[in-house]
């Protein structure tokens, strides 16, 4: 649901902004794309069709919720977990990269990556 404040902010930006920010989520979605491509063999990625976030599923005995707080505090990338959307079987996580530019959201990426690597190698059985 979206507020009547923000509603009339969008309509006064008009599409001037709008075009801009679909020029920079074109730019920037197959950088996305090809990071998560990277990682096949950690998780699976539900592609999106015009969203400006991915629904990742993690192969890992992880909670989304847990895997989500180490990410924060051992990788300084922020990520939403599964368990907020009502998936609860199994691990899934949330990346949105809407408001990022390219050179940010290439620096979140690795910062996913790494930490993802790090994090599900790292407690497989």
């Amino acid at each position: 649901v979206i507020s009547q404040h923000a509603a009339m902010g969008a309509l006064q930006a008009g599409r001037a902004y709008c075009r801009a920010k679909q020029a920079v989520l074109h730019e920037v979605r197959p950088t996305v794309l090809q990071a998560l491509d990277g990682i096949r063999d950690l998780c699976q990625v539900q592609r999106p069709d015009g969203a400006f976030y991915c629904f990742l599923k993690i192969d890992t005995q992880l909670s989304g919720l847990a895997l989500a707080e180490r990410l924060i505090r051992e990788f300084g990338v922020a990520v939403i977990p599964g368990e907020t959307f009502g998936a609860t079987q199994g691990c899934y996580l949330r990346i949105s990269y809407g408001p990022l530019d390219k050179d940010t959201t290439a620096l979140g990426l690795e910062r996913l990556v790494r930490g993802l690597e790090a994090i599900v190698q790292s407690s497989a059985p």
